[in-house]
């Protein structure tokens, strides 16, 4: 039987093993070398301290077999997350705003940005980001991978979802981590019901409280969760601040489209939005303070001098008002601490490019909602007299938008899923047109 050190520098050696056969996959664009060489760079700074590390140092080895343990989990997840395993367009897209939130400062660069991989698995659930909390020793960054649901890979409107999840790599441990805490610490956890664990208890437990949260709360009393331990026995309050705050951020960073993605998604799983789970409050809270945090923002505007697109419009703001829960216990906070924290969130961003939502012109939205309902792809594109093409930038979370808004104009003309696959293309063709926009002007 071999020691401790030994078997721990074999490992060391399977893992530089594994570590080459990730040459063989393309991660994005960018390919593997990047990670490859991160990658690396932890092992040779991990080979080296085991080299260093007596075979009877048992605490110092214990440490070493964890690290190398985690390192060998973020391979294997990076092994499957090769560029045909999930909707490369979007995700170009997502990276860019990961870079400008979650940098942090190192000793080699005080803004260095994190690598962002992705990787598809589970179902409707499944929209995750694995944050690296602690930067391993010998790293020269974070490695946050992104999970998209491996039966919603190619469904963009959907992925807009993944504005809350970048909300916890910014909250965790970006370099912007204090000035958000400050936001929502001032205008949203220091009064009301979520002032504290005892209030947000108390609120749950209210006698006005919905049947349906009565009902679970009379459920959880069985196995001993009172009003009194809820927080600490069955859920996690520091967890609800958290997912609350990385609703704000989806919120202003994706806009729309993040409204309707987190509205489908989270109502798919729990209908009647009353279950107030071990990390998130009920659904029916955070459909409603977004619909009031969208409507502060503007973002529900249907001020438009086109009459086809003001109805459309209207439908799709329509049908995502008539989920709104009519029972005032839902509404954990006011209008003013949602405007407030919102509008001071999308200043911060606005610092951040592009990280902010551009609210959309009218010519824009009209021309993608009209390549939509063609069947076209959403791009900014349009052919003038004289068969002239003329190109001009889009955000493709307007492309989103406008899948969205096209989703909920009757009749349908067209399925969800067409409307994604059009919506990716049209991010992907986008993509091609601003980088030869940008080498037109150069």
């Amino acid at each position: 039987m071999r020691n401790a050190k030994e078997f721990l520098t074999q490992e060391c050696g399977n893992l530089s093993a594994v570590l080459e056969e990730t040459l063989r996959f393309k991660y994005g664009l960018e390919g593997s070398k990047e990670f490859f060489e991160e990658c690396q760079a932890r092992l040779k700074f991990l080979a080296g301290e085991l080299t260093g590390t007596p075979e009877t140092n048992f605490d110092a080895l214990q440490k070493l077999s964890m690290l190398l343990s985690e390192l060998a989990k973020l391979i294997s997840r990076m092994e499957r997350s090769s560029l045909g395993e999930y909707s490369w367009p979007f995700v170009e897209e997502l990276k860019r705003i990961a870079v400008a939130t979650c940098t942090e400062a190192t000793l080699t660069d005080p803004k260095t940005p994190p690598q962002i991989f992705v990787l598809s698995g589970g179902g409707l659930g499944s929209y995750a980001i694995h944050v690296e909390v602690n930067r391993p020793s010998g790293s020269r960054m974070r490695i946050h991978s992104i999970v998209f649901p491996r039966t919603l890979k190619h469904f963009v409107l959907l992925h807009s979802i993944l504005g809350h999840e970048l909300g916890h790599a910014i909250w965790k441990c970006s370099q912007h981590q204090k000035a958000v805490r400050t936001i929502v610490n001032r205008e949203l956890f220091s009064t009301g019901h979520f002032a504290n664990p005892p209030a947000t208890a108390a609120w749950l437990y209210a006698n006005g409280a919905p049947a349906g949260v009565k009902k679970i709360l009379a459920g959880l009393a069985g196995r001993g969760v009172t009003q009194g331990n809820f927080f600490g026995k069955i859920a996690s309050w520091p967890a609800w601040i958290e997912e609350i705050t990385c609703d704000f951020i989806g919120l202003v960073t994706f806009g729309p489209s993040f409204v309707a993605a987190e509205s489908n998604l989270l109502y798919s799983c729990n209908p009647d939005g009353t279950l107030p789970g071990p990390q998130h409050p009920p659904v029916g809270c955070r459909g409603n303070y977004l619909l009031t945090g969208a409507s502060v923002r503007g973002y529900d505007t249907d001020a438009f001098a086109d009459a086809t697109l003001k109805r459309a419009v209207e439908a799709f703001w329509t049908s995502m008002r008539g989920r709104r829960q009519i029972d005032p216990w839902f509404d954990v906070f006011t209008p003013d601490q949602i405007r407030n924290t919102a509008n001071q969130l999308a200043v911060l961003m606005d610092t951040l490019p592009p990280a902010s939502y551009p609210m959309p012109d009218e010519r824009d939205l009209l021309l993608l909602v009209n390549q939509l309902a063609r069947g076209v792809p959403p791009v900014g594109y349009e052919i003038g007299a004289g068969q002239a093409v003329s190109c001009r930038p889009i955000d493709f979370r307007h492309s989103l938008y406008a899948g969205w808004i096209t989703a909920y104009t009757p009749p349908p003309e067209i399925s969800f899923a067409e409307i994604n696959r059009l919506c990716e293309h049209g991010i992907m063709q986008q993509r091609a047109i601003d980088m030869q926009l940008s080498a037109s002007s150069t």
